[in-house]
This record gives structure tokens, sequence and C-alpha cells, in this order.
């Protein structure tokens, strides 16, 4: 399994410093050498995707696939959106997501689900596809998992496989199945189904406690590890393990 890094790997870093930490070789205790072949770019680092720096990207580095990811900062302020949210207000931040996904002939783009306040599961996704109206690649939504705070879509099996059956394209954060399963129970059947679907473009792996999204580095083998043997040949796998962490 080639595993990927994403700059949540290393959180708080500029862009430019992020990539160049991936660059220069970074490993996890399971995963081994993160490939940067494909380098997500998050919302957890500093430093505004303008036109400027996507230039600097692709300039540095021409050999890597730079792919944006959810409320990644694309104006001068991070802003908060997702799938869920009102067409017309994101629709000034989706736009400008589309042109930096020109700028850097990204592969592929993905978003948050959101929340159940803001939309329903159909809604959701019918968002998701007039999204792919103004990207220039194809747009995906991130499942997510239960929150006792505010409801989010795509937090149940039951979402997930809602989400698979509608043939949105999808990334699939395992971490985030983790805490699923740690509320319903295991579910493989699902999980391969959706690790297996040519809609997966990315997978997401990192570990947690069950409880939050902690993005703590995998140590030991998860319960999903014997399942990765079914992940579509065409999804890229990115690891979120913060490797900042000191405990």
């Amino acid at each position: 399994m080639r595993v990927c890094a994403a700059t949540a790997t290393l959180p708080g870093l500029p862009v430019v410093d992020a990539v160049e930490r991936i660059v220069a070789g970074m490993a996890e205790p399971l995963l081994g050498h993160l490939d940067h072949a494909h380098i997500q770019l998050c919302p957890q680092n500093r430093g505004q995707l303008d036109a400027a720096l996507c230039e600097t990207l692709r300039e540095r580095w021409p050999q890597t696939a730079f792919r944006p990811h959810a409320n990644v900062r694309v104006l001068p302020r991070l802003r908060v959106f997702d799938a869920s949210s009102d067409p017309a207000a994101a629709a000034p931040l989706f736009h400008a997501v589309a042109d930096v996904c020109k700028r850097l002939a990204s592969p592929a783009y993905t978003v948050h689900a959101g929340y159940r306040a803001n939309a329903t599961m159909a809604q959701m996704i019918d968002n998701v596809r007039r999204l792919q109206d103004i990207f220039p690649c194809p747009v995906g939504v991130e499942g997510l998992y239960p929150d006792a705070m505010r409801g989010q879509l795509m937090d149940c099996w039951a979402d997930y496989e809602y989400a698979l059956a509608a043939g949105v394209p999808l990334a699939i954060d395992l971490s985030h199945l983790h805490i699923v399963m740690r509320r319903e129970g295991r579910c493989d059947d699902v999980v391969r189904a959706l690790l297996a679907s040519p809609t997966t473009l990315e997978v997401h792996v990192s570990a947690n406690d069950g409880r939050r999204d902690s993005h703590d580095l995998l140590t030991v083998e998860p319960w999903w590890w014997p399942l990765r043997d079914s992940i579509h040949p065409d999804a890229i796998v990115f690891s979120e393990g913060n490797q900042l962490r000191t405990h």
C-alpha cells in the first residue's frame, strides 16, 4: 500500500515548509516511508493558496500532484465551508478553490460532508454534484463521524451506504470510520465496499482513540488493517498522522 502525505501531518507550518519536509522524507511506524507523488494541501497549514503560491508549488515540485482539501485557505482569512453549506453563500469560496485546482492541475478536490443542521444527505450530495460544474477535476465528499456537540452528515454506516449507492465521488477516512465503529460496531462489508468502489478518490489514514479525530500516528495495526487490500487501485491513500506531536 503506497501512502502519500497530507500537509495535515505537519499542522501549523506554512504550506511551502510542510511540502519541503514531506519531499525531504518522512515515515511512520506502521506505514513506513510516505510518498510525495501526491500531496494533499490541508487547512491546518499557514499561508493563502493564491496564484503566487500555486506557481511556487508547481515550479519547485513539478513531479508532485497537489490536491486541495476541505476548507483549505484560498482567501486572506480562513473560512469554514463544506458540502452542507448554503450554495449561494459558499459560491465565492468554492470558485476560489476551483481556480486553485486549475492553477495546480489538481487531479481531485475533496470536501467535508458537513452538518445535519444545514442540509439533508440528499441536499448535500446534490451540492457536491453541482460543484462539479465549476471544478476542472473530480469533486469528492469526505465522510465524517459521530459528534456529540454538533450532528454531522455521513456519521453512521447507513449514511455511508447511502452515499455509496448514490454514486457520488468519495474520500474515505478510515480514522473517521474507527469512531463510527466504536459507536455502532464493526461493519466490514460496508468498509470493503467503500474502499473497493471506483467512486472512491482518496483514502485517509491516521489513528485515534475512537472518541475524537486526533490525527495520531499509526503505530499498531488497527481493526481495518486487513481490509486495506480492498482499496481501489486508482484511489490515493494519504496519511494525516501528526508528525509534530511529541506525546
